[in-house]
């Protein structure tokens, strides 16, 4: 008992020095989201997440405890699965939940739709912590995720990277004694202090989509989830989330929800950005230089324009969305912004193209999206199958050689609709290559 007490002592003043440092805060390359992290060695730390007793353990290599505290686990109607996992390229430090309409802050992906975040917030204002989800720490009524206090979320963003040990358990003795220490070192909801943060807020990461009809999904992780809007080829989008497979993303109306990496084009380690002018507000095209006059045109917030000259004092003439008018100066300034590639992964300003998506080699998601256009191929080293159907069980109707152009018509499943010297069908995406 006394070694007990003496590890949860010392585990409370490790809870009092979590604030993360940034003096060696580092990002990681590639299709990961892109964290400050403290630390990026995933053999450092490993955790594990008690079913039984709702507690989350965080160890360092010799096994010792650096931080423990009650978590909140998935309920019997949205359990929490059991098993070892390594921590997936998904974070992101303050998210919305599209398919609960809550927020959350320092996202970590354990497995697929899985993530550690802390408890739920109403609004990204840190006053709007829920209570309920707050008191309700060390009880499983979670939607599946993992639910833990802010400061314990933050330690775990900054310091687990993709790739560390997540064991979940489900065999652990009962240990009341422990609850209810652990419960008794959580203050008040009214005495909680959120965590401090001086690290750099994530960069939104510009892409451009590759297709038409993309399908925009509420998740990834199961068929609950729903196709909450569709994408055209070119339009803009930011990755709020990146992964090889999967990236959450902000479409051009502002909805919130997650796009398969094949169908985006990005430079995720290399976020560019030109000087231009944009709206500061919401303001409009007017047909002439007066207030009075008619609105050709509303021109969102965020929203950049093409300025060709000063039209007289708080005026300028330039064009938004291919309409042109006059526009007042109060809300359109020159400002940084995002500068978005082309669909094939070129940039408009001439630089060298999107860093190759070679890890983006999953199937489609639920729905079909045409390509206008494609360099596919068959890959080298094979004859490919040309299909009847989207399917092993369909006919073959060719076999195509290594190296042979094909256009993709659409995508839908796992397979892709493809023409090949005029005549169509379907190719599997591991025989296709260039895309």
């Amino acid at each position: 008992m006394k070694r007990r007490l003496l590890s949860f002592a010392l585990c409370l003043v490790t809870l009092l020095s979590l604030t993360p440092s940034v003096a060696n805060a580092e990002v990681l390359s590639g299709f990961t989201s892109k964290v400050d992290y403290d630390n990026t060695d995933p053999n450092r730390y490993s955790i594990e997440i008690d079913l039984v007793n709702q507690i989350i353990t965080v160890y360092d290599q010799s096994g010792g405890t650096v931080l423990q505290s009650l978590c909140t686990t998935g309920s019997r109607k949205t359990p929490t699965g059991s098993g070892k996992f390594r921590l997936g390229d998904l974070k992101e430090r303050f998210g919305y939940f599209v398919a609960y309409g809550e927020y959350a802050q320092y996202w970590t992906q354990v497995v697929r739709g899985v993530y550690i975040h802390s408890v739920m917030y109403k609004s990204k204002k840190l006053s709007s912590m829920s209570k309920s989800a707050y008191n309700n720490l060390g009880r499983n009524v979670s939607h599946g995720c993992v639910r833990v206090l802010p400061h314990i979320a933050q330690w775990i963003y900054y310091n687990c990277p993709p790739g560390t040990l997540c064991s979940i358990v489900k065999n652990r003795a009962e240990d009341p004694g422990l609850v209810s220490r652990l419960k008794s070192a959580i203050p008040d909801y009214s005495s909680y202090q959120q965590p401090s943060d001086s690290h750099d807020t994530p960069a939104e990461v510009p892409a451009t989509v590759k297709l038409n009809d993309v399908p925009v999904r509420s998740g990834f992780s199961n068929s609950k989830d729903k196709t909450i809007a569709k994408l055209s080829y070119g339009d803009h989008v930011e990755l709020l989330q990146i992964s090889a497979e999967w990236c959450k993303v902000r479409t051009p109306s502002g909805k919130l929800g997650y796009v398969k990496t094949m169908y985006l084009a990005c430079d995720p380690d290399n976020v560019r950005t030109i000087q231009s002018y944009a709206a500061t507000g919401k303001t409009y095209v007017y047909s002439s230089a007066s207030r009075s006059s008619s609105t050709l045109a509303t021109i969102p917030k965020g929203k950049t324009v093409n300025v060709t000259e000063q039209a007289g004092s708080g005026w300028l003439y330039g064009s938004y969305n291919g309409v042109s008018g006059y526009m007042r100066t109060k809300y359109i300034k020159l400002t940084d912004t995002l500068l978005y590639p082309n669909p094939d992964g070129s940039y408009p300003d001439g630089t060298a193209a999107a860093a190759a998506q070679s890890q983006a080699q999953a199937g489609a998601g639920s729905g079909s999206a045409s390509a206008p256009s494609s360099g596919a191929r068959i890959k080298n080293g094979i004859i490919a199958n040309f299909r009847s159907g989207p399917g092993s069980e369909y006919g073959v109707i060719a076999e195509l050689e290594p190296g042979t152009p094909v256009k993709i018509l659409s995508v839908a499943g796992n397979w892709y609709f493809c023409e090949v010297n005029g005549l169509q069908g379907y190719l599997h995406p591991s025989c296709i290559a260039g895309f």
